[in-house]
């Protein structure tokens, strides 16, 4: 009966969510993700690969410990906070012949099909750092909308959130909150044109005038790419990595940009630097990797040489018996861990004494007291001389294993003499 209730209730509940169902309504929603695996990861994926099919060999670094040779090329960004002797190194480098291409932002893993306009207004509300790269340089930089219009920003930026009426509108509105941050330029150098499209919230200022082989896209007080010459090296600074990134790499010339850049004719190893700083480990391994070797052998050896013992555990038996030898072994141990040496060796004592006096009955004259007589006679018999056999019965209990053990051998010997 209890059955066929709890079936009649679940067949009304089945009815009653068909009829409800009838009344409601399908509707596909597509939105878009991202890249997925090593391109989510990688926002430089597909340029490497452009790079690795025109000849030269690009990989990326998840850091920057070794410096390649001076006729590589590096991708790099400043945007963590690059030391100020990681900044003088790489210049360094870039004097003797390198390639640096330094971006001020946009080498992070995020979504390129999605706005980006929030991280954009929470990078111009903060303060400026100082770059040591910018400042060896002469390259200033200041944010692209005065304090007035980041305001008029967040407030629009607060509107399209607010307003979910049509998705329509919130594409065009996000569309035009990323066009407010971007640029179109077109960039000759080495007699070509290319037209890019460059983004960032930063614009650099180049503090001298450019020299012959050096470019800005726009004006070099509002610039948003610089080519700088440096010794016999050259220098590009971005103010965003947008035209090297997966999603952009396609549009406009960027791909040919960044094979103008890199070096149309012959192989070269360019790096993708995804940290600034090597690990501490990889640069101990890297400078000092004989004394690691040296130093996980000699304490392999010694944990191998203080191992109490090999293979597995054996298994304790409970239920066995233990001689009566064993239980006085242990008591013993016992007494030694409580610090009570006093009570161990008076008792052996008193089973010598009893021996004594049951052996040498005459030379016993009932004081416990080892006199010379009774010294030497026991001397004669156990082999030990007098002096060992009066310490062994009067000499206060030792404190240390070894004496104690060679105390007891002594009062052993003197008992199984007699």
């Amino acid at each position: 009966m209890k059955r066929c209730f709890i079936r009649g209730l679940m067949a009304l509940a089945g009815a009653l969510l068909l009829c409800g169902c009838g009344k409601g309504h399908w509707e596909d929603v597509e939105k878009i993700t991202g890249y997925k695996g090593k391109a989510r990861l990688n926002p430089f994926l597909a340029a490497e690969r452009l790079l690795n099919e025109l000849g030269h060999d690009a990989h990326a670094a998840k850091s920057l410990g070794k410096l390649p040779s001076h006729d590589a090329a590096i991708f790099i960004s400043g945007e963590g906070g690059l030391p100020e002797g990681r900044a003088k190194q790489l210049l360094r480098w870039t004097y003797s012949g390198g390639h640096l291409i330094y971006f001020l932002d946009g080498t992070r893993p995020y979504n390129d099909f999605d706005t980006q306009f929030g991280a954009y207004i929470s990078a111009l509300l903060l303060d400026e750092q100082k770059d040591p790269v910018l400042e060896q340089l002469g390259v200033g930089v200041q944010k692209r909308f005065p304090a007035e219009e980041i305001k008029e920003l967040l407030q629009q930026s607060a509107g399209n959130q607010e307003d979910g009426s049509e998705e329509d509108d919130e594409e065009k509105k996000s569309t035009e909150d990323e066009s407010m941050l971007e640029s179109d330029e077109e960039v000759a150098w080495n007699g070509r044109t290319y037209h890019l499209s460059l983004g960032g919230y930063q614009n650099m200022i180049l503090k001298r005038k450019l020299l012959p082989g050096e470019f800005s896209a726009g004006s070099k007080n509002e610039s948003l790419a610089l080519h700088l010459r440096h010794g016999m090296g050259s220098v590009t600074l971005l103010a965003h990595a947008r035209p090297f990134r997966n999603h952009w790499i396609g549009e406009d010339d960027h791909a040919r940009w960044l094979s103008a850049l890199v070096g149309e004719n012959g192989s070269k190893e360019v790096l993708f630097v995804a940290a600034t700083t090597g690990s501490f480990f990889g640069l101990l391994w890297q400078q000092g990797w004989m004394a690691v070797v040296t130093l996980v052998l000699c304490l392999g050896f010694w944990l191998w040489q203080q191992m109490p013992r090999f293979g597995p555990l054996a298994e304790v038996e409970l239920d066995s018996t233990r001689h009566f030898a064993s239980h006085i072994g242990a008591l013993g141990e016992f007494f030694w861990r409580m610090r009570r040496v006093s009570l161990l060796v008076n008792s052996a004592r008193e089973a010598v004494w009893e021996r004594v006096r049951e052996k040498l009955r005459s030379l016993d004259d009932g004081s416990r007291q080892m006199n010379d007589q009774l010294a030497e006679e026991i001397a004669r018999r156990s082999g030990l001389s007098a002096k060992r056999v009066a310490a062994a019965f009067d000499a206060a209990p030792p404190g240390s294993t070894h004496h104690f053990v060679n105390l007891m051998r002594d009062l052993q010997t003197i008992r199984r003499a007699l």
